[in-house]
């Protein structure tokens, strides 16, 4: 239970304060000692936003002066080392705004209902802006929700929930307006709740949805504001941009045995897609399942030529996955930068390694590709093949990055493709060992301002 509670606050918002941060009431206690008290307001408010919420609380008693500046710095909630009692009584002499608050002690499941009503109704009243709400006791038999009040904090920004019940919005719309931000992080969410609260969230422009298991089984995404959808070990069945006109980034990692259909109609501004898992996923571009089949032609209806990063994840020693690898590649036509993580075959290789010499024109890595990283080389002749492929036709190409996996010689595979010119002769052939400090990540993944977020 301890290593589950650690994985999800690994995945949310760290707290705002950091909870060895402490403040000693001898630093105002006497008026020969006390330098503290002639900083100016400004720089003492900016003192007590720094503090847990319990030692800035305690500040009041220092002075008039003091409960005066704690009740004019916006209030940073968090319950750690605190009673309900005295999450109670803070949000009561704090007169607001209350800029965030994370609420994760192991009482919060089992405080009474009317008092957990009352710290809800008080921070949507408060404006609260940031909050991250946790069950500290979770355990697989506990099914805490938080409260319908929760649905009424219409200043929220920013939303993430960890190891609880989905707010059940069947009594009560949420009223959402200025959420930004959307994380939920192993909290099942019927589908009907997550559906009821998107279409109501006008300014989402991010969706988490982090190791949630049997709910939400259907992510169908209906929003004019959202920018990415992150998709983390999660195991959902369906992740469908019905509607979807400024979605840029729909990012995936999988989780063993986990399939999932993504499916893509309407999402004009798509620019980065990843990891799609060649061996796991179905992909649906408009009215084409993208499959291998006899003679399959990749028509325009099934082209997204908005996409400039992709990202796949590919056992080249399977035969049904290698061939749908150009397949795909044809859907993305201005692609300019491709990520390939190379996956183990548990079963002998059945791919013929002259498959890549028989395949046709195919557009983006012929005139577009800039940038190619293959990742987790085991030196596999199936593997090698391929990055030759890349090699030969990539006219554009200005990087490429083999990077070797710990069991495989760098020297062996440096040799091999060394014998091997780049059509492009400005490109820069770099093999080298894998980073696993630079590894795919979910902090990147969810890092909007990177341009690339697969990238090291």
């Amino acid at each position: 239970m301890e290593e589950t509670l650690a994985a999800v606050l690994s995945y949310l918002p760290p707290p705002p304060i950091s909870p060895t941060t402490s403040f000693s009431s001898s630093a105002a206690s006497s008026d020969d000692d006390d330098r503290i008290s002639c900083l100016p307001d400004l720089l003492l408010r900016n003192i007590i936003s720094r503090l847990p919420t319990k030692d800035a609380a305690r500040t009041t008693a220092f002075s008039s002066r003091w409960r005066s500046l704690w009740a004019s710095t916006p209030l940073h909630l968090d319950d750690a080392g605190m009673t309900p009692a005295a999450v109670t009584s803070a949000l009561n002499s704090h007169p607001g705004p209350v800029a965030s608050a994370r609420l994760s002690s192991e009482h919060l499941a089992s405080t009474e209902p009317d008092v957990l009503d009352s710290w809800f109704a008080s921070l949507a009243s408060k404006s609260i802006e940031v909050l991250v709400v946790v069950n500290g006791s979770w355990s697989e038999e506990c099914e805490w929700r938080p409260p319908p009040g929760l649905l009424g904090c219409a200043a929220l920004r920013r939303l993430w929930l960890g190891l609880c019940q989905f707010p059940d919005t069947s009594g009560l719309a949420p009223a959402f307006v200025n959420l930004q931000e959307l994380g939920i992080v192993h909290c099942p969410a019927q589908d009907r709740e997550l559906h009821a609260m998107l279409p109501r969230c006008p300014d989402l422009e991010s969706l988490a949805i982090v190791l949630t298991q049997d709910y939400p089984r259907y992510v169908h995404i209906w929003s004019g504001s959202l920018q990415s959808v992150v998709v983390w070990r999660s195991m959902v069945r369906e992740v469908h941009l019905d509607d979807a006109p400024n979605l840029e980034r729909l990012l995936l990692e999988p989780i063993d045995g986990a399939s999932t259909h993504v499916k893509i109609i309407n999402a004009p501004r798509l620019k980065v897609f990843g990891y799609f898992d060649v061996g796991l996923h179905q992909l649906k571009i408009g009215p084409t399942v993208i499959k291998d089949g006899i003679g399959m032609k990749v028509k325009p209806n099934a082209m997204v030529r908005t996409l400039r990063t992709l990202a796949l994840k590919v056992q080249f020693g399977v035969q049904e996955q290698v061939k749908l690898v150009p397949l795909l590649l044809k859907c993305f036509p201005c692609l300019e930068t491709l990520y390939i993580k190379s996956s183990p075959s548990e079963s002998p290789s059945n791919v013929d390694v002259d498959f890549w010499e028989q395949v046709g024109h195919t557009e983006c890595v012929t005139s577009h590709i800039k940038k190619f990283v293959f990742q987790d080389a085991r030196g596999e002749d199936t593997e090698l093949a391929f990055v030759k492929f890349i090699m030969e036709r990539a006219q554009m190409l200005e990087e490429m990055r083999v990077l070797v996996d710990d069991g495989c010689s760098r020297d062996v595979v440096l040799s091999r493709l060394s014998s091997e010119g780049c059509v492009s002769a400005d490109a820069s052939v770099v093999v080298e060992k894998q980073d696993v400090s630079h590894s795919w990540s979910f902090q990147r993944a969810s890092d909007m301002s990177r341009g690339d977020p697969f990238g090291c």
